[in-house]
């Protein structure tokens, strides 16, 4: 692999089976460092990508990633195209001026720290970390004295969180086939009330008797009191909005002076006395 750093041609020496990590590289070396266009490469080494090699190079920075200090027997390209040499060993063949850590590990490898094997998966960024250095601090003169009493200028760093993203990322970890599936420190509504067949009185007064009694408590609650679309698109609109509690008043079970709470989590189903349905939301919202 060959870069430019501001004017210098870089190679970058890797293992064949092994990915570069752009962002190593760029810790490794600094800003201003760009990959060489297909036409650049070969004014500067004489040959494509693919037949590059360290031996005989010149004019060259050559670094090496660290799973190559103290190889030999290797292979690599010869800077003519499609010719390569064998048995190469680096300390003898090239002039290394240093080896880094510039791969991408790969999943289930082992952590250099703790042996354990490494998971690779895929992650929304909720916060992140800066360092600044000193670009600042010299800027604006923010020194400290050490204990020789000398200026020194203060390393300063950052930090963000994304609260927008916070939505997201639980939304992510927190959903199923059917929906979002809330918890209940973020959901924008504790309850779901709904009914089926709110053309029955009864059914009606008692999703509005229930729906001031929530309001009343200061229990968050969205009240679906449509007429023009049946029960299942009600029940599936619930579950796809995911609130943690769904009050579901219907003529069945008004009857028998109950209403269904279904936890959206768990899909648990539980008939409730009417009169206790608002302490039922408060004891569960407390728990």
């Amino acid at each position: 692999l060959v870069y430019m750093k501001d004017k210098t041609p870089i190679l970058i020496l890797m293992m064949g089976n092994d990915q570069l990590n752009e962002s190593k590289l760029l810790s490794t070396l600094g800003e201003g460092v760009r990959p060489t266009q297909p036409d650049e490469l070969l004014s500067l080494t004489g040959a494509d990508a693919g037949s590059i090699g360290p031996v005989g190079l010149k004019g060259f920075t050559i670094i090496a990633d660290k799973r190559l200090e103290g190889a030999n027997n290797l292979i690599s390209g010869a800077n003519k195209n499609d010719y390569h040499i064998k048995n190469i060993d680096l300390q003898r063949d090239a002039v290394i001026s240093g080896y880094y850590d510039l791969r991408t590990v790969e999943s289930g490898e082992p952590c250099p720290k703790c042996n354990n094997s490494l998971r690779i998966i895929n992650a929304i960024e909720l916060g992140h970390i800066f360092k600044l250095g000193t670009k600042y601090a010299d800027a604006l003169h923010a020194y400290y004295l050490d204990e020789k009493g000398k200026e020194n200028p203060i390393v300063m760093g950052s930090y963000g969180i994304g609260v927008e993203r916070i939505i997201a990322c639980h939304i992510e970890q927190n959903h199923d086939k059917y929906g979002i599936i809330w918890g209940k420190s973020l959901a924008p509504f504790h309850v779901h009330l709904l009914t089926v067949n709110p053309n029955n009185e009864k059914v009606f007064s008692t999703a509005e008797h229930l729906y001031a009694k929530l309001q009343e408590s200061l229990i968050d609650v969205i009240y679906d009191d449509r007429t023009d679309v049946s029960p299942g698109f009600k029940f599936k609109d619930a579950d796809l909005l995911g609130m943690p509690l769904q009050i579901i008043v219907g003529d069945k079970n008004i009857g028998a002076g109950k209403v269904e709470i279904k936890e959206r989590r768990s899909g648990k189903r539980e008939l409730v006395e009417i009169g206790k349905a608002v302490s039922y939301v408060e004891k569960y919202i407390e728990s």
